[in-house]
């Protein structure tokens, strides 16, 4: 799971810096989406090792992720200039950097239970 963290952060970080040019930023935002989306089907794999929490993390990711989509293709034909600038940067950046929040707390929880001693368990 840290090297999952790892390449979600690491490419989210690059999206951000490419921002400096919007443009870039935007053409960025498309591999980062395809990373994040591996990158969840990979967490989905390992679905019985997760605790509730993160568990619960990695539903919302994926109705963000459903929800954002649904309504892109309801609302793709009807996105002003404005709306649409919103629509296509700020909210997926937000459901990235949300996902970096989910990557990092499954970390986390991850590096707990490598730290517990063997009679713990």
């Amino acid at each position: 799971m840290k090297t999952i963290h790892n390449i979600n952060k690491w490419s989210f970080i690059i999206t951000l810096l490419l921002y400096v040019t919007i443009y870039l930023g935007l053409l960025a935002q498309i591999p980062l989406g395809f990373i994040q989306f591996v990158l969840a089907f990979s967490i989905l794999a390992h679905w019985k090792k997760l605790n509730n929490l993160s568990k619960k993390l990695i539903v919302g990711y994926w109705s963000l992720f459903v929800l954002y989509w649904i309504t892109f293709f309801i609302l793709n034909q009807n996105l002003e200039s404005m709306f649409g600038l919103f629509f296509f940067s700020i909210i997926p950046m937000s459901i990235a950097s949300y996902f970096v929040y989910v990557t990092y707390r499954i970390k986390k929880y991850q590096e707990q239970i490598e730290l517990k001693p063997s009679y713990c368990n």
